[in-house]
């Protein structure tokens, strides 16, 4: 699919105990049901007001805290690509890689993190034994509070309202809560008649054999607008392998790339294109500057990609609106200051900074 035919078709809470479980309720923008969010705290925090030093433990709490107090996150936990890189240093920040704490392939050391002298480490995940033990084992090791909350799509608006607190930016994470949870009614409340019945598949890697499977964290943009899940009957809800043969008899009817090498390899070659989705021409490169849009990682960053995906079901019509609300995004969320047509940019997958070609 050309560049041009996808723009064609386009209260504050307390500080408890240490390792205390908190639920925190917050509002919706036109609704009344509230959102709960769990976060669990391994060691005394410091005072909201006096947090000046942040340690983002894995790449979507590093979004989280770039979005609310971008002053005091001390680097990224993964390697950002030169034309996100150009982007940020526009934004006015410059922030160097430090390695990711979260997870089995954690590369910031322990001694690492103390070096860094860090108020808090900020980490969003599930909030289950196995992670909080982890959390635990940190805090205890190297002195330096810890907070893991739940990362779930909907838990966007209170994510941000809970690290507006933690981080002593309640205005600003009230102001973001807002913004995201009226993206997020939205696209529930939206009408996608060309959505219904069509089955999706999320393509990672060079390969395209890799995807979020079951109710997985990775493909939620895509079941929230309305799409069904390749894979959605697997009981596992982590990222998964599987082969070419699957992905045949799965045949979606619609296809996003996340690697710039699948997508071509995907358009141009057997067996991908033997896919429905490429016979009726709907694969799509996912965006991914700054950050990507479906995941990539699987943060708040992901509400840009709510807004463009809605507005890709919905048909040309909701292309305009769509342009706008982007705009307003990424100047809302990452203090970016992009035009229109630098907007149009990131929608065919190009560097908005970059030299003006025509599509």
């Amino acid at each position: 699919m050309k560049r041009r035919d996808v723009l064609r078709a386009l209260a504050a809470l307390p500080i408890l105990a240490p390792h205390a479980r908190l639920l925190a309720q917050s509002e919706q923008v036109g609704a009344s049901a509230a959102i709960n969010l769990h976060l669990s705290v391994a060691g005394k925090l410091p005072d909201p007001a006096h947090v000046r030093r942040v340690v983002a433990a894995g790449p979507p709490a590093s979004v989280l805290a770039y979005c609310i107090a971008p002053h005091t996150l001390l680097g990224w936990p993964f390697q950002l690509a030169p034309a996100a890189q150009e982007l940020m240093v526009q934004a006015g920040f410059s922030l160097p890689y430090l390695g990711r704490l979260a997870g089995r392939g954690s590369t910031l050391s322990l001694e690492s993190l103390l070096a860094l002298k860090p108020d808090m480490v900020l980490d969003i995940g599930d909030v289950n034994p196995y992670y909080e033990s982890a959390a635990k084992a940190v805090q205890e090791q190297t002195g330096v509070p810890y907070v893991l909350m739940d990362g779930r799509l909907n838990d966007s608006p209170a994510q941000l309202r809970q690290a507006g607190h933690l981080l002593g930016q309640v205005d600003r994470g009230q102001q973001l809560a807002q913004h995201a949870q009226v993206i997020l009614d939205q696209a529930h409340q939206a009408a996608r008649p060309r959505a219904k019945g069509l089955k999706a598949y999320l393509a990672r890697g060079n390969d395209g054999l890799e995807t979020g499977m079951g109710q997985s964290i990775h493909t939620e943009v895509l079941r929230l607008c309305g799409l069904t899940v390749m894979g959605n009957a697997q009981n596992d809800n982590r990222l998964g392998r599987i082969s070419y043969e699957q992905l045949l008899a799965w045949d979606p009817d619609i296809l996003f790339a996340q690697d710039d090498a699948f997508f071509e390899l995907a358009r141009t070659q057997a067996p991908w294109n033997q896919l429905k989705a490429l016979r009726e021409g709907r694969l799509y490169r996912v965006p991914a500057l700054p950050f990507g849009w479906l995941d990539g990682p699987p943060g708040i960053n992901r509400l840009a990609g709510v807004i463009w995906l809605s507005a890709l079901l919905e048909g040309s019509d909701a292309m305009p609106r769509m342009l706008l609300e982007l705009q307003d995004f990424y100047s809302v969320f990452y203090g970016m200051s992009l035009d229109s047509e630098q907007i149009k940019r990131l929608v065919q997958g190009l560097d908005p900074l970059g030299s003006q070609q025509s599509s």
